[in-house]
């Protein structure tokens, strides 16, 4: 009978390992459980507790599958693990090892409410790793209409967690949001911890500026300033909201759009765009495997906050997991050659040779997992949770 390589064991001993070094004070009850619910979700390509228990053979293979479901769900519940601390220990850990390639030190940071249904609502942070993201910093609430989701301090909790993140490192961080985020407040503070912010401007939002022509400031709606049709137009030293906060407005527009971009930044007003253009990939891709394209979060309807939140917790973990794999793999191909995953492919564009990636880092990492779990060959899988640059 021949051998296999990365069984269900060996997975979880590996992922006992890792949070031992990354959360030294695991309890053991928990160190107990968690590798084997983190293999079930990645197996199971699922948070449903009943398709994690399904996916679990080993030391469960004499225990009835009601009985594993119910274990699933008293962890979920448990009052005593607390996944924001864990997320935060795992994802501290994982930011320590980032290896930078790139000299000028750009971090970019993505922030964004996901929501679940009706059913729950997710402030998430993100952290671009290429074109995609990983997630760093979550809250979760109840419903769709916990105004605590939306406040200011809730944003400014999450601005200053992540922050402190980096706090040993020389990175600049750069935050990116959407228009829904353009708080004077948010601005500030971003501005007071000396971090940049390229945040979207609403249409309807005042500004004001100081026009040659007419000899004194002007007020106008962000939606009413002009700008060109083909190329950025940039105001310098503009003040936006009655609070006159100054910054830099950056607006790109196209003959293809009727909705132009109008940035705010409090940094370099020509790198304002391209900055911007990240957020979109670095967190909506989350968002994605984090539901329909890979741990269907959605199908979790009727769960308390607590449960909802420890899930939300170990699905950012697989999430991390599997996307580092995909760097790793990505990084170490000459190591794979027998595995010969597809991750890019060449397309003719404007009679240019173009190499486009078609397969996700998430994807990529899932598809290596998936390869190797019960391999009749040896498939080296990566538990170090090293974030490289990509």
């Amino acid at each position: 009978m021949s051998k296999l390589y990365n069984t269900q064991k060996d997975i979880t001993s590996n992922f006992e390992i890792f949070l031992l070094n990354s959360v030294p004070n695991i309890r053991k009850t928990q160190l107990n459980i968690i590798p084997s619910i983190l293999f079930g979700i990645i197996q199971a390509e699922s948070i449903a507790s009943s398709d994690i228990a399904k996916n679990l053979k080993d030391n469960f293979l004499d225990v009835k599958l009601d009985s594993v479901i119910k274990r699933i769900n008293r962890f979920f519940r448990n009052k005593l693990f607390d996944p924001y601390t864990f997320y935060k220990q795992i994802i501290s850990y994982a930011i320590s090892t980032y290896k930078k390639k790139h000299s000028d030190k750009r971090v970019h940071i993505i922030f964004d409410h996901m929501f679940s249904h009706e059913n729950y609502t997710t402030l998430m942070f993100t952290m671009r790793l290429g074109s995609q993201g990983i997630p760093i910093w979550f809250k979760c609430f109840k419903g769709v209409s916990d105004n605590d989701a939306f406040m200011s301090d809730t944003i400014l909790q999450g601005i200053k967690e992540v922050s402190d993140m980096f706090s040993n490192s020389d990175f600049n961080l750069i935050f990116l949001a959407d228009r829904w985020f353009n708080s004077c407040d948010i601005l500030n503070y971003i501005d007071s911890l000396g971090h940049t912010y390229c945040i979207r401007l609403k249409k309807p939002l005042y500004v004001y500026y100081f026009d040659d022509k007419e000899g004194h400031i002007i007020r106008k709606t962000a939606g009413d300033l002009f700008h060109y049709k083909h190329r950025s137009t940039i105001y310098s030293d503009i003040f936006i909201t009655k609070q006159k906060l100054k910054c830099n407005v950056v607006i790109s527009d196209s003959k293809d759009t009727d909705d132009p971009w109008i940035i705010a930044t409090n940094s370099d007003h020509t790198r304002a765009i391209k900055d911007y253009s990240y957020r979109f990939g670095a967190i909506e891709c989350v968002f994605k495997n984090q539901k329909s394209n890979g741990f269907y979060l959605e199908k979790i309807t009727t769960a308390s906050l607590k449960a909802f939140t420890s899930m939300f917790c170990l699905v950012c973990v697989c999430v991390l997991f599997l996307t580092l794999l995909g760097s790793y793999y990505s990084r170490n191909r000459s190591s794979y050659k027998k595995e010969n995953i597809t991750t890019h492919k060449n397309y003719i564009i404007n009679g240019k040779k173009i190499k486009k990636r078609v397969l996700s880092l998430f994807n990529t990492g899932l598809t290596l997992f998936k390869r190797a779990f019960n391999s009749h060959h040896y498939v080296s899988i990566s538990y170090k949770f090293i974030l490289y640059d990509i």
